[in-house]
């Protein structure tokens, strides 16, 4: 984790560059919300900075946050900056909780899983209803097809919990929590694909749309962008040679090229392997890399690149979620890397242990 100072340094930076009120609070949530001190020290500091963008950042962790002690130093900080001249967003007085309160309708829950080498994944998303218990949707959808299943249904809560406990233990992969409007947005972006690829929709999908649409928001990228900077990844050799490690990591032990796409590629092995022209290993090796070499340049295309680039990020949260952090800085550093052109003399370390990975899986079956 970053020091104070560095954090502190950052939103300097920021401010110098003319990045948005919103785009410094998310430099200053790389710290802040993890402990009552630090964020004491990181309300402190940035609040020496006159400037409105600062006020604006304070408000915006005024809204966040929950403890007393915090909330109180924010709403010192704005009086000293309003008594500065600095313009500040009036702060509503804190609404004391009546004795005889309204029943309150939970809040939408959401979770999901990580993708299978097939670019398909597992999402649940719950909408509870005041009065009349929780619908409970859950369906696989793939990034290339859009929906592979899904269905809803009205559920107790303590029948959800029964429900989820079950699920949970017959999934493949660990489900962790997501934003409910997250999960919603990755419904409606299986519906659209599925009409594109002019596929049947799920009848309960077409029931429960509306339900869906007025939970979803729109996002411009992926959720791990909340929680990782990109700009510390970027180009960060070290995490990107370690992107050929990432395989060996549980969530990643499905993954594999489809047998149909790799088969040509396994066979050019298996003939260099057998070959009646006596090789010494060197030269079989050389054969070997041009394989995989050709593999690469062929199978990864701009769309590839970018469908793979897609479910890494998502694999990253997925490792962040589970407290993996250093898995989800090498996720994403790769994801990252997949937005420039394949680079034959220096090969993306994942997918080029992907293809190696892939050939002698299917020569061993």
């Amino acid at each position: 984790m970053e020091d104070i100072q560095t954090i502190i340094e950052r939103v300097k930076t920021d401010l110098q560059d003319g990045k948005s009120d919103e785009e410094i609070f998310q430099t200053t949530l790389h710290l802040f919300g993890r402990d009552l001190d630090i964020d004491l020290q990181v309300v402190e500091l940035i609040a020496a900075i006159p400037q409105v963008k600062i006020a604006n950042v304070l408000y915006r962790m005024l809204q966040v946050s929950k403890e007393k002690k915090v909330r109180k130093i924010i709403k010192r900080s704005l009086y000293r900056l309003k008594s500065k001249g600095i313009p500040v967003e009036e702060i509503l007085p804190e609404k004391k909780s009546s004795i005889l309160r309204p029943l309150q309708t939970e809040s939408p829950k959401g979770f999901g899983g990580g993708f299978d080498f097939l670019g398909q994944r597992f999402l649940v998303l719950v909408i509870p209803h005041l009065g009349r218990g929780w619908t409970v949707m859950q369906g696989v959808i793939s990034d290339t097809q859009g929906f592979i299943d899904f269905s809803g249904e009205e559920m107790t809560r303590k029948g959800f919990k029964g429900f989820f406990e079950e699920i949970r233990e017959k999934s493949p992969f660990p489900l962790v929590e997501m934003d409910a409007s997250y999960v919603g947005f990755l419904f409606s972006q299986a519906y659209q694909l599925t009409l594109e690829k002019k596929r049947t929709l799920p009848q309960d999908y077409l029931r429960l749309k509306n339900e869906i649409e007025a939970v979803k928001k729109d996002y411009e990228r992926p959720l791990i962008y909340s929680f990782l900077q990109a700009d510390e990844i970027t180009g960060d050799d070290r995490i990107l040679q370690r992107g050929g490690e990432l395989l060996k990591a549980d969530v990643f032990s499905s993954w594999r090229i489809e047998e149909d796409q790799i088969r040509p590629y396994a066979d050019e092995v298996w003939e260099a392997e057998e070959s009646k022209i006596v090789l010494n290993q060197t030269q079989k090796e050389a054969r070997f890399q041009g394989i995989y070499q050709k593999a690469l340049s062929e199978l990864f295309t701009n769309e590839r690149r970018f469908l793979y680039q897609r479910r890494l990020e998502e694999m990253a949260y997925i490792f962040f979620k589970l407290g993996r952090e250093e898995e989800a800085r090498i996720s994403l550093g790769i994801a990252i890397d997949l937005e420039k052109p394949m680079n034959p003399f220096q090969p993306n370390p994942f997918l080029f242990q992907l293809v190696i990975k892939s050939i002698f899986t299917l020569l061993k079956e």
